[in-house]
């Protein structure tokens, strides 16, 4: 059987996170431990047809704002057309797939929401609401974290998305404002599938490089998503 192969496409036009260098290594690290090929790239031009066909998988991974021209969503809408699979991420090392392409329509259905806001870097208590996703399996039903809250600009669940993790909003401060309804629970992870696509986010967590107290089920949360 064929190596799975991966694109990680971590372009960015706007914010750029630091973390960058040691989420592709995360990232790199786990493939070789579970046969999986990962490619790194930041060059726009690339999003062609020809190029994105060798990929089983296109990875996005802490982008801001435009990150392709007219043309790269072009070929990256006819990639998901024939079947080819994305993975928006948001957790630690690796996150910000909701924090770009903000005016592309198919986009924004793909991955289920757009980045908002986010109030200070807070503590709060999420709660997992599917313990039986390989990426929440083995956290607590109740999980205490300190990290960015993120708010969305719609509701995930009308793109068909399954949120996994909410945020309990009674165990922090947002003082807004808060323009837009992302539903009820407040999703923070999700999981979505939508033939012959498949789409994942992880949870909105853990966004600062070298943050300090990382729980040990983070590592664990990539290793099995």
């Amino acid at each position: 059987m064929a190596i799975p192969k991966v694109l990680i496409y971590s372009a960015t036009a706007a914010y750029r996170h630091e973390s960058i260098p040691s989420a592709v290594a995360a990232l790199q690290s786990l493939g070789a431990r579970h046969d999986i090929s990962f490619e790194h790239s930041e060059d726009r031009s690339k999003f062609e047809d020809e190029y994105l066909k060798q990929f089983d998988a296109l990875l996005f991974l802490s982008n801001s704002e435009e990150v392709l021209d007219q043309s790269g969503k072009d070929a990256f809408q006819r990639y998901l057309d024939a079947g080819g699979n994305y993975i928006g991420t948001e957790g630690p090392p690796v996150h910000g797939a909701s924090a770009c392409l903000f005016t592309t329509d198919f986009y924004n259905r793909t991955v289920g929401a757009l980045f908002d806001y986010h109030p200070p870097l807070t503590n709060a208590t999420v709660t997992v609401i599917d313990t039986t996703h390989p990426s929440t399996s083995m956290l607590p039903t109740r999980w205490e974290v300190e990290d960015e809250m993120y708010n969305f600009r719609s509701d995930p669940r009308t793109h068909g998305a399954k949120v996994i993790l909410s945020v309990d909003e009674s165990t922090y401060v947002d003082d807004g404002p808060r323009t837009h309804d992302q539903g009820s629970p407040h999703p923070i992870g999700l999981s979505e599938f939508w033939q012959p696509i498949l789409l994942t986010i992880l949870p909105v967590l853990l966004h600062q490089h070298g943050i300090k107290n990382v729980s040990p089920e983070f590592p664990r949360r990539i290793d099995r998503s």
